[in-house]
C-alpha cells in the first residue's frame, strides 16, 4: 500500500485522478472518458508497477519515472485497452 500510496502522490502531482483503491488494492487513474480508468497494480513480486493486463511495467524504485510512464500511456490511449470501470474490458 505504500508503494500505492507514493505513487498515487506522483500522479496527483502530473495532474491526473487518481482513487486508491484498498479492495483491490491498486489505483484506478482517470482517463478523458467518464467511467473508464487505467487499473494499476504492484506486480506479484514486489518490484514492478503493472498495468493494462500487465504487460506494462515500470520498476518500484523509479517511481517519478512509473508516474511518466502511466500518464503518457493514459493520455496516448485514453485508458481504453485497459477497461472500464463496470467490470467491462476490450
Amino acid at each position: 500500500m505504500q508503494l500505492l500510496k507514493g505513487l498515487r502522490e506522483s500522479l496527483c502531482a502530473l495532474g491526473l485522478s487518481v482513487q486508491l483503491q484498498h479492495s483491490l488494492p491498486g489505483l484506478a487513474v482517470g482517463t478523458t472518458t467518464p467511467g473508464l480508468f487505467v487499473w494499476v497494480f504492484v506486480g506479484a513480486s514486489g518490484r514492478t508497477f503493472t498495468w493494462r493486463r500487465d504487460d506494462s511495467k515500470h520498476p518500484v524504485d523509479d517511481m517519478p519515472g512509473a508516474a511518466a510512464q502511466i500518464a503518457r500511456f493514459v493520455s496516448a490511449q485514453g485508458g481504453q485497452l485497459n477497461g472500464s470501470a463496470n467490470g467491462h474490458t476490450d
